[in-house]
Formats: C-alpha cells, sequence, structure tokens
C-alpha cells in the first residue's frame, strides 16, 4: 500500500476523526476556479508512474477561446473537447480522467464541496475498488465520488451546490 492510499484508507476508517488533518493530506490534489487548465494535468502527474504522466500541448487557435490543449502520451494525443468560447475546468478534469483510465481513476472529495478550490485523489482503479469492498462502495463514493462525463463540479449553480451540501448533510 502507498503512502496516498494508506492515508485515504485511514481517512475511510474514521472519517470524523481525521476529517481536518485529511486537508492537510497529501492524497489530495486540489484545483482552484482560476487555475490555468493546462496546469491540471501536471497536478495529477505527481500521483501517476512515470510511465503514466501525461505531457500538455498548447495550440493557438482562431476560436474565442484562444487555444487548444493536447494531453499526449506514448503515441496518443487527444484533444480537449472544450466549447468554442472558453476553457473550463470541469471539462479538463473529465479529459484528464479519461485520459488516465482505466488504469487509474480520479474521484472527487466531496467534502470541499462549496468551495471554489476543489480536492481530488487519483488512486490506480485497482485501488479504489478494494477500498470500495473492504469500507463500502456507499461510504467510499459518498467521500470519493468518481468522475462521469455528467459529473459537475466547478461550473455547478449555486441552488444545485446548496442542494447537494444539504442531501450529504442528512446522509452523514
Amino acid at each position: 500500500m502507498n503512502q496516498i492510499e494508506g492515508e485515504i484508507e485511514l481517512f475511510l476508517k474514521n472519517p470524523l476523526a481525521v476529517e481536518e488533518s485529511f486537508w492537510d493530506s497529501e492524497a489530495l490534489v486540489w484545483v482552484d476556479w482560476k487555475d490555468f487548465d493546462e496546469s491540471i494535468a501536471d497536478y495529477f502527474n505527481e500521483y501517476l508512474l512515470e510511465e503514466d504522466k501525461i505531457n500538455v500541448e498548447l495550440v493557438e487557435i482562431d476560436k474565442p477561446r484562444c487555444v487548444d490543449i493536447f494531453l499526449i502520451k506514448d503515441e496518443v494525443k487527444k484533444v480537449i473537447p472544450y466549447d468554442e468560447e472558453r476553457t473550463d475546468r470541469d471539462t479538463t478534469l473529465k479529459a484528464v480522467q479519461d485520459f488516465i483510465a482505466p488504469k487509474y481513476q480520479i474521484r472527487w472529495y466531496m467534502d470541499s464541496l462549496g468551495g471554489d478550490t476543489l480536492a481530488f485523489c487519483v488512486l490506480p482503479t485497482e485501488k479504489w475498488l478494494r477500498l470500495e469492498k473492504d469500507y463500502g462502495e456507499e461510504k467510499v463514493t459518498y467521500y470519493f465520488a468518481p468522475l462521469s462525463h455528467d459529473t459537475v463540479m466547478f461550473e455547478m449553480d449555486i441552488d444545485e451546490m446548496s442542494g447537494l451540501l444539504e442531501k450529504r448533510k442528512r446522509n452523514v
């Protein structure tokens, strides 16, 4: 078990007891709503094996967003599928997740919901599955939500965020 997995496991054993110290944990990857999208892949690279690290290429384009961002590893090069107008953290995070899947999963640390800086954890998929087996899928996904194409994080409106925060309070 590596240090990151150990910190997540320690948290899952008794979330309320270690919640405060977990916020300063090395297991968390912090992404701010103002971060440059091209930096986000680098944040996660620190948690990937050397052979799995992602290279990023920016290409200036003649669209309102002014740039295409490509994720590159080995012979694979994929553009992040932004809309015409702008880049955004949600699309970047989901694209990085898709690029490192199925070997790794990025999960949103849900206790960071409600801020303009959100926390994420990345582990090999097999490690997340083991944690779900050991602590229950419901508990693990309550605290560490998998990213999907439908996941809304930074683009969540205030009413949706308030509703989700309220729902989480009732389910503790």
